[in-house]
């Protein structure tokens, strides 16, 4: 009895996963492979032949950046060199975020070994530097705007470039800038 059960089971699933083969490739709005395939080829396409990273700006669904210029300051502790990028900010998501926590630009310097992710110095910007850019790089946008606003990184070795990216969780690159940066006098 036990072996009787044991092969209907067996082809009630073999019964059910064949149905499920025959359900995709037919006309019920499920996806045939060849379209599958066809999908997966036209992403490859759009990888190898889609739009160029740039270097003055991305969109990557939620917000939009437009960068207007890069420079490098003294902040306003201990001689800190801070990348001061101002930026043109467009929120699309449906909250209201800052430039700044949108957590849209990547900065990093290599060493000889490493790869340092730069830490942001948005508060380390002198008080006469751009006060109402500084001021909108920390404040929430409403969905839909879009602000003039700065957002700052503090260098770790001045002399040796910045590489600005955008962020992203899947390694998609949309943005791509090198910046040099010069030694602080003192």
């Amino acid at each position: 009895m036990k072996k009787i059960l044991f092969i209907l089971v067996g082809l009630v699933l073999l019964l059910a996963a064949c149905g499920n083969d025959s359900n995709d490739s037919g006309d019920n709005g499920g996806k045939s492979s060849e379209n599958k395939t066809q999908e997966t080829n036209n992403d490859n396409k759009d990888e190898d032949n889609g739009s160029e990273v740039s270097d003055t700006g991305f969109d990557n669904g939620d917000y939009v950046y437009e960068i207007k210029s890069i420079e490098q300051i003294t902040g306003k502790y201990n001689d800190t060199q801070i990348l001061a990028i101002e930026m043109s900010f467009t929120n699309n998501s449906e909250e209201a975020t800052s430039p700044w926590m949108s957590i849209g630009i990547d900065a990093k310097q290599e060493t000889d070994t490493t790869v340092e992710t730069l830490t942001g110095a948005n508060g380390q910007f002198p008080e006469d530097y751009k006060p109402e850019l500084v001021k909108m790089g920390n404040t929430d946008v409403k969905p839909g705007a879009t602000v003039d606003a700065v957002i700052g990184f503090e260098i770790l070795y001045p002399g040796e470039p910045v590489k600005l990216t955008n962020f992203s969780f899947t390694d998609e690159v949309l943005f791509e800038k090198v910046v040099e940066t010069t030694e602080a006098s003192e």
